[in-house]
């Protein structure tokens, strides 16, 4: 994470994390903050709208069971491949 730098367009977001960076959430003295990582502080505006896509996947590492911290951009398959397990 660089200190200071701000992602403040989605596209920009979601081009950091097609390139493999992961959406993370942190809590700092100022509270809850959204970063892209490497790329920097996403807005929870933008964060929200990360989230609401159908290719932004939990990684399911939370302290607890269903808490996510850690969110990834689900990569395609392969075309004329089927999704799922084999």
């Amino acid at each position: 994470m660089t200190p200071g730098k701000v992602v403040t367009k989605l596209l920009r977001a979601v081009d950091l994390m097609r390139s493999g960076a992961p959406l993370v959430q942190m809590h700092t003295r100022e509270g809850l903050r959204w970063y892209v990582v490497p790329g920097g502080q996403v807005p929870p505006r933008i964060a929200k709208e990360l989230l609401a896509r159908p290719d932004v996947q939990p990684s399911q590492d939370g302290l607890f069971p269903g808490i996510s911290q850690t969110f990834r951009l689900r990569r395609a398959p392969p075309a004329g491949r089927a999704e799922g397990p084999r």
